[in-house]
């Protein structure tokens, strides 16, 4: 309670404040209620209405009494006026009405009221002549004519020349009057001459109360573009414009000191912060010396220590070496001895396989000789009872016959066991290529079998083609970013640059060089490129079309084909011979070996056992068999390779030793 009449107090004490001062102001003249003799106007409303005297008294008083969109400043400046108006301004209109009776005839011409802007009434104007230059000529500055045209737009003779707002126009005004009414043409003149007395040329006089209430084309003109004023009136208005931009000034010098102090405090700061950031700096840059040092020396250290860990290694990778060769050379017999074993046992695997084919071959005979028989049988049966010689061959032929049927379900049993031995062989090689593959790797690169990848993009044609058109280090960037931009190309599954034809009544799917990109490939690019592209594009469409990504297969490099299991195990021997040489003299140490026995054989249709609808077809079978030997080691590594019964063995071992 005693804060909200703490507020109020303040409140009042603002509100007389502002009433106060705004008294003061109108009463010494800082602020105009006058217009004319008639007319007053609020000067604190920005609508510029004119008010009589009781009128702008009311007015004041409804804004301080009953409106509710005003603030209370304007309120309380609307109250210094109605104190304004009832006691100040109400005993100088008194004044002034005690004093008009007693003015002087100069005093009344003093206040005598004048068009504002100053303007001078010319008449008797020729409709051809113009005004303004001859009388620029004659000194009068800012000058401009505007002729009176009457209702039905013809010249009336009449014009109204204005002189501007300021003094100077005042000034030209008069001197302008003054020579016209010493020739005797002003306005009394010009009314004289209606009379009967004058001549034809101009007439001019001072634009007055008279003229600007006028009916005619001259006070409709001035009414229209002017004001009355007094002289005096114009005289205060440039006095409260002076006081305005005094005022204006003033205040201007005042935010002026206030930004000039402000500016010497915004000075004193920075000053401040850059001898802190200067402070900072030389701490920062001492701090980052210390810390570059430290490091320094943490580099020799690491470097040091780094080298002498390095020899270490180096010396103990020698030593490792010249034990691995000493080991070599003790496991090499006892290897070689294992291979010829499991070389010997190979050949009377195979041996006993070719026996059973054989076999098979002579029960398919016989089955054919036992169809033979069914179909005399059958012939038989529609002899009659006259044939009993034929009869008892026929029981013979039927005992025999179910021999034969006998034998050909075991051989067929037996079929059917080498189809899934067969199976098994397949199997065994798809994998055996697998292992072959992944252990030659990227080893084979001076061998003419190697393992490539199908379908990879070559970059060399890009990096060549950047060369040739010496395009330098930036195109080699380039190229490698168009080569990798190709590369994502073929990767994309959804681009698929083929189309299929019908060659001799057989699908074939081929190249669409009519693809988009094929066609740009083609136009913007050399030979070399396009070759590039169009190679791996088909090497993925033919080993790996549905996943788009290049796979490894071992590659014949001299004839450009793929290479067959017995090729990639040909350059695994040839590498284990260059490999075991200089350990000639030793065997392993005891740790794991791993012996591998690859056999290569070649059937050959003559050899196949089938059924009557199964078509005889040249096949290749690969058997991979993998032993490992766990224990005491080897009895002597060695690897070779031998004929046993139309298949190549070829025995490889591999000591992790």
């Amino acid at each position: 309670m005693g804060q909200r009449l703490k507020d109020a107090d303040n409140i009042d004490l603002k509100f007389e404040e502002y009433r106060h001062k705004y008294h003061e102001d109108l009463r010494d003249g800082c602020a105009q209620v006058t217009v004319s003799e008639k007319f007053l106007k609020c000067p604190l409303c920005p609508d510029n209405k004119y008010y009589s005297y009781n009128e702008l008294l009311g007015h004041a008083k409804w804004i301080v009494s009953e409106s509710k969109t005003v603030g209370f400043i304007e309120k309380a400046k609307h109250m210094g006026l109605i104190e304004y108006l009832e006691m100040d301004f109400h005993f100088k209109i008194k004044c002034f009405d005690s004093r008009s009776a007693n003015l002087t005839p100069n005093q009344n011409v003093k206040e005598e009221q004048f068009v504002w802007p100053w303007m001078v009434v010319v008449a008797n104007i020729p409709a051809s002549k113009k005004l303004e230059d001859n009388w620029i000529e004659r000194g009068y500055s800012s000058v401009k004519a505007y002729p009176l045209m009457n209702p039905h737009d013809c010249h009336s003779g009449l014009a109204v020349v204005e002189f501007g707002k300021n003094w100077d126009g005042f000034f030209h005004v008069m001197m302008f009057m003054k020579a016209f009414e010493v020739d005797k043409h002003g306005r009394k003149d010009w009314y004289d001459r209606e009379k009967g007395e004058g001549d034809d040329e101009l007439y001019a006089w001072i634009a007055t109360y008279e003229d600007y209430n006028s009916y005619d084309l001259v006070g409709e003109y001035l009414r229209k573009n002017g004001d009355l004023k007094t002289v005096a009136d114009v005289q205060k208005e440039d006095e409260s414009v002076v006081l305005g931009l005094k005022t204006m000034i003033d205040e201007m010098d005042k935010r002026t000191e206030e930004m000039n102090v402000k500016i010497s405090n915004i000075d004193i700061r920075i000053q401040t912060v850059v001898r802190e950031k200067e402070t900072m700096t030389e701490n920062f840059n001492r701090d980052k010396k210390m810390m570059q040092k430290k490091t320094d020396d943490q580099i020799k250290v690491i470097k040091t220590e780094h080298e002498q860990a390095k020899w270490l290694l180096e010396d103990r990778e020698r030593g490792l070496k010249a034990r691995e060769m000493e080991m070599a050379g003790l496991d090499e017999n006892k290897a070689d001895e294992r291979m010829l074993k499991l070389a010997a046992e190979e050949k009377r695997e195979i041996e006993k396989l070719n026996q059973k084919i054989i076999r098979l071959q002579k029960k398919l005979d016989e089955k054919q000789c036992l169809e033979q028989m069914k179909g005399a049988l059958e012939m038989m049966k529609q002899m009659t009872d006259e044939h009993i010689e034929a009869e008892r061959k026929k029981e013979s032929i039927r005992n025999i016959l179910k021999e034969k049927e006998g034998r050909l379900k075991e051989l067929e049993s037996l079929n059917k066991a080498l189809m899934v031995n067969e199976r098994k062989s397949n199997d065994e090689s798809v994998q055996a290529r697998k292992e072959l593959i992944s252990a030659l790797g990227e080893n084979t690169s001076r061998c003419h079998i190697v393992v490539k990848r199908m379908g990879a993009l070559d970059e060399s044609p890009f990096v060549a083609a950047a060369k040739k058109h010496g395009s330098g280090k930036e195109g080699h960037r380039n190229a490698i970013k168009l080569a990798s931009l190709w590369e994502s190309h073929l990767e994309d599954p959804k681009w698929n640059p083929f189309k299929v034809i019908t060659v001799e009544g057989k699908s074939k799917e081929i190249l669409d060089e009519e693809d988009e990109k094929i066609v740009s490939l083609k136009d913007e690019y050399d030979k070399e490129v396009y070759d590039a592209v169009v190679t791996a594009l088909n090497e993925l469409n033919e080993y790996n079309p549905s996943g788009r990504c290049p796979v490894q297969e071992l590659w014949n490099k001299m004839e450009e084909r793929r290479a067959t299991l017995k090729e990639g195990v040909e350059v695994v021997l040839d590498q284990w011979k260059t490999y075991k040489r200089p350990r000639r003299g030793g065997g392993c140490d005891g740790g794991d070996d791993k012996v591998v026995a690859v056999m290569v054989e070649m059937v050959s249709p003559e050899k196949m056992v089938s059924s009557e609808k199964m078509v005889a077809t040249e096949k290749m079978v690969a058997t991979v068999v993998a032993v490992t030997v766990e224990g005491g080691g080897c009895d002597g590594c060695d690897g070779g390779c031998c004929e046993v019964g139309g298949a190549t063995v070829v025995a490889v071992c591999v000591c992790e030793g």
